[in-house]
């Protein structure tokens, strides 16, 4: 393998050499005289109506101008998204962004005259328009959306949302990106921002986990009115916006969120009953875990502790991308070339940065079709498992990347598919590959920390945000109700398996503040579930000598984009995740891992 330098950064030149080249703004001002003439050309709408042969050329007209300037604003929107990742401070990044989220804004106001004809016509002309090859790559995307017809608003109206939300809903979330590279601590004697400083939360030093909690809670403390006044912005945002689509039938906003998430409500339901019923085996693996790291009162700073006996081990970022790209190739040898690829092109981002936002993540660009990832590595086995998780990510991209863009964009809970099946990949290949009781150990570790964090984390978040929206519709919530959300949701949840929550983490999680989405966090959990039962069925196929099985797998993701999760799985899988019976195999998996951990901590 070609050596990968490590810190590694980005390398987008091929995409626009520099935020402020002429390259850029050449193809800003043709997107900006293109929309101009789509717009006018949109005007001619009412001409076409009624006039089946004349209607059809004129929508793959409209296809067809639009593809182009929506291909440029989303270059430019994941440029300038990847350089405020890398420096949340930095002004032109912020600028470009505007300038992008105002053509794409821009793009879907003058589009949503078409889109009101597509959801509106009878079901006769929608299947024979379908039938044209252009036209019909978003039959999937417009038969979803048209079981939501009805909340639909008058197309200025819907206009007007499009702009308003622009820098309205939108800013609130950027907002928050700003006080994630604003927010300086100092600890062990050092300035640092967020992104580092949550990293040191996996330090093996007690002490330091410690004061690296305290310093965070402290920081996101000093911000709690402005991200309280973020929550309640974009929750009050989605509420009011609900209630005016809402005239002839008022959805919730759970209901709203399994159909953006392509999901049954009952599918949802299923999913927190069976997880609720589950939760000891998250509790458990954490009680395991502080009884190997010698400790009786487990608290909120210690979730991210690694194993002893692998605490003093950093791996480099080259054996990393080893260790991964190796594991992807055991169950398809291609899996495992794209690993090493993202890395010897310089697609993967995981150098620290002074003012870096948080998390990890997996975005792409739209024209050419190639995935990025962001991390921040500091060479634990967490940050490994994390960039497995985004490389599957990324992988799925990759397989889909001849699609039509439509097809491309696929919901939460089947896009954590993908990444979770493929941090089971390395965790199960380091396993049967570990030859010391240490390196069992840090494996069954992360397996359980899997556990506490899917059946346990994940679904306390899901019921602070349920009590977030309610509270919200009876009025403003302050920062004090919000951290007593917060103990409650995590009590529910963690019990007496943890001695201390953690109050601020309404604040310092970044999912409950993203603008675009709300419930970010149910999709892991079912994406956590989902990929373990796809993998059991997968290696039982290939364990009884079934050939093809990555092409399964492939297959199975390629059709994310264009089915329901429950289509989905009745056609790849078989069976039917309304029904108990698919999540119970799938946490009998869970309850194994937990069982392997205990046997070695014992």
């Amino acid at each position: 393998m070609q050596q990968t330098p490590y810190p590694q950064q980005w390398d987008n030149r091929h995409i626009y050499p520099a935020l402020d080249c002429p390259e850029l703004e050449a193809d800003m001002a043709q997107a900006r005289t293109s929309l101009d003439e789509l717009t006018t050309f949109i005007g001619t709408l009412a001409l076409v109506k009624g006039q089946p042969d004349a209607l059809q050329d004129f929508l793959r007209e409209v296809r067809l101008r639009a593809r182009h300037i929506r291909n440029i604003g989303w270059n430019v929107a994941i440029l300038a998204a990847c350089r405020g990742s890398q420096d949340a401070r930095d002004v032109l990044a912020k600028q470009l962004a505007s300038r992008a989220r105002a053509l794409n804004a821009d793009l879907f106001k003058t589009l949503a005259p078409v889109e009101d004809l597509m959801l509106a016509l009878s079901e006769v002309e929608f299947t024979r328009l379908m039938q044209d090859p252009l036209l019909g790559e978003e039959a999937y995307r417009l038969r979803h959306e048209r079981l939501l017809q009805d909340q639909r608003l008058p197309v200025a109206a819907e206009q007007l949302v499009i702009g308003l939300g622009t820098d309205g809903l939108h800013a609130w979330g950027n907002l928050y990106n700003d006080l994630v590279g604003k927010i300086r601590l100092v600890i062990d004697g050092r300035e640092m921002g967020l992104a580092e400083a949550s990293n040191l939360l996996s330090s093996p030093v007690r002490t330091l986990r410690r004061e690296a909690f305290d310093a965070i809670s402290a920081g996101w403390e000093g911000e709690e009115e402005t991200v309280a006044a973020i929550l309640n912005a974009l929750n009050g945002w989605r509420l009011e916006l609900s209630r005016q689509r809402g005239r002839s039938r008022r959805l919730d906003a759970l209901d709203l969120s399994c159909h953006q998430s392509h999901i049954d409500r009952a599918t949802l339901d299923t999913l927190m009953a069976q997880t609720y019923l589950a939760r000891g085996l998250g509790q458990r693996a954490l009680g395991l875990m502080a009884r190997r790291l010698g400790i009786e009162d487990m608290g909120a700073e210690d979730l991210f502790a690694p194993p002893p006996a692998a605490s003093s081990r950093e791996i480099p970022f080259e054996e990393a991308i080893a260790i991964i790209a190796e594991a992807f190739a055991r169950f398809d040898p291609e899996m495992g070339d794209f690993a090493r690829m993202m890395a010897e092109k310089g697609w993967i981002d995981a150098a620290p940065t002074p003012n870096r936002r948080t998390g990890a993540y997996c975005t792409k660009f739209a024209d050419p079709v190639e995935p990025r990832v962001f991390v921040t590595y500091s060479g634990t086995m967490d940050n490994v498992i994390t960039l497995a998780h985004e490389l599957g990510h990324a992988w799925h991209n990759w397989l889909i990347r001849d699609l039509p863009m439509s097809q491309r964009g696929y919901p939460m809970t089947l896009a954590e598919t993908a990444s979770i099946f493929a941090e089971t990949l390395v965790r199960r290949a380091l396993l049967e590959q570990a030859q010391s009781l240490e390196e069992q150990l840090a494996i069954a570790w992360a397996e359980a920390d899997g556990a506490a964090t899917f059946l346990v984390n994940i679904p306390a978040r899901f019921d602070f945000e349920r009590a977030l929206v309610a509270a919200r519709e009876q009025g403003y919530v302050p920062a004090g109700q919000l951290k007593a959300m917060t103990d409650e949701a995590w009590g529910r949840w963690y019990e007496g398996s943890l001695c201390r929550y953690h109050p601020m983490f309404w604040a310092a999680k970044a999912h409950f503040s993203i603008a675009g989405l709300g419930f970010y966090n149910y999709p892991y959990l079912f994406g956590y579930l989902f990929s373990l039962g796809v993998y059991q069925q997968l290696m039982s196929r290939q364990g009884a000598g079934e050939r093809n099985v990555a092409e399964a797998y492939r297959a199975l993701l390629r059709d994310t984009g264009r089915m329901s999760a429950e289509e989905l799985v009745a056609k790849h899988l078989g069976q039917d995740i309304r029904e108990p019976a698919f999540w119970q195999g799938s946490l009998a998996l869970v309850a194994a891992a937990v069982d392997r951990f205990e046997q070695l901590v014992v």
